[in-house]
């Protein structure tokens, strides 16, 4: 492709140059990349050659990778490119450099609708022609390429059918007609690329949000449709208005890797309004605004002073609490007579077996199954039992698919750590439904509760987000808390 396209005048002793053709080009690309290979014997013979003939081989052989790239990307030779932009920088390829036909090889592939190659050149910091300043420049230009293409052919289809059969370049003027000929189909499937593309919709998923008191971060996604056309760049607008009557400021997105752009220099406490566009070939798409619309620069120091969002909500809901508590109990009472004679008959059997159970019911070998912990620190120190272990209780034995379910249940009985027992007992009485459901709950209470007795303390702080799982099939939940000074945990250490 970094042929002229017109007829130079020829040197004495050489043919007048002409484009690769298909065939051509592969093999020359076959030769070439066996000098990439480190076992080459051109770059093996170090010691055989001074430094300026190494630096000399080096730049003819990026002179000779610039041409390969060209033909490979109009090969569509998307593994060739690679492996170019791997073996060299885009500096040395001379990427945003135009060829003598004013084409880049990013040109190429957006005009051809290669995607794949545009992706791959647009993340190597690949740009497009300067020369196409506008949809009129760029087509003037392809017709340009297509008409002397065409008059190419037709002037050596006329030499090849004139000229007698003996004559020895015979073989020479059909290998440039051929090579012709396919150049000019190149041009013009550029040309109906070109014009059958459309601008691309707009971006999706456009979101806004604050970063610190001085900046925001907007991050989006490509448009859903891009209407022929690789998207190459996006254009990113803040305005204090709505209506972007006033456009404070712009940005060009030209480096794809990441759909992301962060607004600096903002003024802290002034409402921004932020919308982001994308452009190919044929232009740019409709402006398409964040979410939220508009967003202003903070910081969560900045709200000292102000009435939080929930004040009278947490009373709120403490009295509702106070009021599901005392409808629970009502029910409990009438049935305390009816518990209270069966357990005076297992009384006695539960005080002989608690004699020959150890004093601490910690786990130290996990099985299959649902456990409880809490990380317990002051000072920097851990709570641990007299084994130097963590403080691990069973909750169940196995646990359902439905884990993050109860899980879920149990991140809001955090807040209710005083209340265990009484969430106990109002479980226990609706157990008469046989709901598994119900069983693992009751089942998690209970094990909190005597996690509490054995440490002596009721708070046990925050749940982790999630539960924790190894490959046996053991999930444990843990909650974490801070221990004051002034609280002493008997049977433990620190």
């Amino acid at each position: 492709m970094t042929q002229q396209m017109r007829d130079a005048p020829p040197a004495p002793t050489k043919k007048p140059s002409s484009p690769l053709s298909p065939s051509t080009t592969r093999r020359f690309y076959r030769n070439l990349s066996g000098k990439f290979h480190v076992g080459h014997p051109l770059l093996e013979e170090k010691s055989q050659s001074s430094r300026g003939d190494r630096v000399q081989l080096r730049k003819s052989t990026i002179f000779q990778s610039t041409k390969t790239l060209f033909e490979a990307v109009e090969q569509q030779e998307l593994e060739n490119v690679k492996l170019l932009l791997h073996q060299y920088s885009p500096e040395e390829l001379d990427l945003n450099t135009p060829n003598s036909e004013g084409l880049l090889p990013l040109d190429v592939a957006i005009m051809t609708n290669n995607v794949p190659m545009a992706r791959i050149l647009l993340q190597a910091g690949a740009k497009e022609s300067p020369h196409f300043v506008s949809l009129e420049s760029r087509a003037l230009h392809l017709a340009t390429l297509v008409r002397e293409a065409e008059q190419r052919v037709n002037d050596l289809t006329a030499q090849v059918l004139n000229q007698a059969p003996t004559e020895q370049d015979d073989f020479e003027k059909q290998k440039q007609l051929n090579a012709w000929e396919w150049r000019l189909r190149l041009f013009k499937r550029m040309q109906a690329g070109f014009e059958h593309a459309r601008p691309p919709e707009a971006p999706s998923n456009v979101r806004l949000s604050v970063n610190s008191i001085c900046s925001l971060t907007l991050s989006f996604q490509e448009p859903v449709h891009v209407n022929s056309a690789v998207v190459t760049k996006y254009r990113v607008e803040w305005s204090h208005t709505p209506s972007f009557s006033s456009v404070l400021g712009e940005a060009i997105i030209d480096k794809l890797n990441i759909l992301q752009y962060t607004i600096l220099g903002l003024t802290t406490g002034f409402e921004y309004y932020v919308r982001v566009s994308a452009y190919n070939m044929k232009g740019w798409s409709p402006a398409q605004n964040s979410l939220p619309a508009c967003a202003a620069p903070s910081n969560w120091r900045e709200i000292d002073g102000r009435t939080p969002r929930d004040k009278g909500k947490k009373e709120a809901l403490e009295q509702l609490l106070q009021q599901v508590k005392n409808s629970h109990q009502q029910g409990t009472c009438q049935d305390a007579s009816k518990a209270q004679s069966q357990t005076r008959k297992h009384s006695v059997s539960k005080s002989l077996r608690y004699l020959f159970q150890p004093a601490s019911k910690y786990i130290k070998t996990l099985k299959r199954g649902l456990y409880f912990t809490s990380i317990i620190y002051r000072d920097g120190n851990v709570l641990v039992t007299q084994e130097e272990q963590i403080p691990i209780v069973e909750m169940d034995d196995s646990y359902s698919s439905s884990l993050m379910h109860d899980f879920l249940w149990f991140t809001k009985v955090s807040y209710l750590w005083q209340n265990i027992l009484w969430l106990r007992q109002c479980i226990s009485s609706s157990l008469s439904s046989c709901s598994c459901t119900l069983q693992t709950r009751l089942k998690m209470l209970q094990a909190v509760f005597h996690f509490q007795e054995m440490l002596g303390i009721q708070d046990l702080g925050q749940v982790y987000f999630e539960p924790l799982k190894d490959k046996h099939g053991n999930a444990l939940i843990v909650t974490i808390q801070e221990l004051g000074s002034n609280q002493i945990v008997e049977n433990m250490r620190w």
